[in-house]
């Protein structure tokens, strides 16, 4: 990324990992440590030699939640706050739902 005359920026897939994940345990209110351990193995970022950017990632959600509609809040977040903040291109947003897991109103009914 060049800067009018001034020098340049190299931005590192590091620093853009960590942008993605910030804005999925967002998306998907994670604060649980071990759930945002497991997204962070589970999420790769490509380049392109144009600097266009892929994410790809793994995730469970929870019973009862519209998966559609849980994987576009992510794939918009993600994709919004990279361009923001590092004004590089995202491409895709690759979401796999490997596993659904128990809700809150799963726990609930089963105390009852």
């Amino acid at each position: 990324m060049e800067t009018k005359g001034m020098g340049s920026i190299d931005i590192s897939d590091n620093a853009i990992k960590e942008i993605a994940l910030r804005s999925v345990f967002s998306a998907l209110e994670i604060a649980d440590e071990r759930k945002q351990k497991k997204i962070r193995k589970s999420l790769e970022i490509d380049r392109s030699p144009e600097d266009n950017i892929t994410i790809n990632l793994r995730i469970s959600v929870p019973f009862g939640k519209s998966l559609v509609e849980m994987s576009q809040k992510i794939m918009e977040r993600v994709k919004m706050d990279i361009e923001r903040m590092t004004e590089l291109q995202v491409s895709a947003v690759n979401i796999t739902i490997e596993d659904i897991e128990e809700g809150e109103e799963q726990k609930t009914e089963e105390k009852e």
